[in-house]
């Protein structure tokens, strides 16, 4: 791939991500445990968003729009580096929704333009996730609510290597235990996260799910560093 988070190389590559793991049938078909805690994190990213109805809304990473489509109603743009996944979201989300190519290390969009900026399971994908964070503060406006949410690869990798350790949980689990991780290019978790916004972000709030004593996942709200 190349060193350019939209260079050929690496969109090629995307694109054959998406192709080989798809989003829809992981919300389709995965076990109901998994579809419980992907809606412990949507959930959690809404409140955390506290979208009011005329803010500008952006998500980067849009994917096939599940995010976008719990903030109906309000202003809302997405943006995606994968052709396939904006085609999902166009027949997701309606004419209504601002759905633009490119990538989150080098976004299409003004300075300071939006009051709430998600950014959700994406940085985990991209090659420089700081640079992804530089853009996100980038286009928030003042005041505005950044929410990512990102992996715990060492508590996930735990639990995958406990379901299939016991035959019973594997069959339960088929879905968490089989999922693989080569679309990651990063092992995130909280102080991984805490790196990667060194200088350009704080993280004033960070939340696991399902839960603080389980987190296989982190929802974190991002605010400009104290000296800015």
């Amino acid at each position: 791939m190349t060193a350019d988070g939209a260079g050929r190389d690496f969109t090629d590559w995307n694109e054959q991500m998406v192709r080989r793991y798809d989003i829809e049938r992981y919300y389709r078909d995965s076990h109901p445990v998994v579809r419980w805690i992907e809606r412990r994190r949507l959930d959690l990213l809404q409140r955390c968003a506290r979208a009011a109805p005329r803010d500008r809304v952006l998500e980067i990473g849009c994917g096939a729009g599940h995010v976008l489509a719990r903030f109906d109603g309000r202003d809302r743009t997405g943006v995606d580096l994968s052709p396939a996944m904006l085609d999902r979201a166009r027949a997701r989300l309606g004419a209504g929704v601002r759905l633009l190519r490119g990538s989150a290390e080098a976004l299409p969009l003004r300075t300071a333009s939006f009051d709430v900026v998600l950014c959700t399971e994406v940085l985990e994908h991209v090659p420089h996730p700081d640079r992804a964070i530089a853009e996100l503060m980038r286009v928030a406006a003042p005041g505005a609510r950044v929410v990512v949410s990102i992996p715990n690869e060492h508590n996930i990798d735990r639990a995958k290597r406990i379901v299939r350790s016991v035959p019973g949980l594997r069959r339960l689990l088929k879905t968490l235990a089989d999922e693989g991780n080569e679309w990651h290019l990063h092992r995130f978790d909280a102080a991984y996260l805490a790196r990667m916004t060194a200088g350009t972000a704080a993280v004033a709030e960070m939340h696991g799910v399902p839960a603080a004593l389980l987190p296989l996942r982190y929802v974190a709200v991002l605010r400009p560093p104290a000296n800015h």
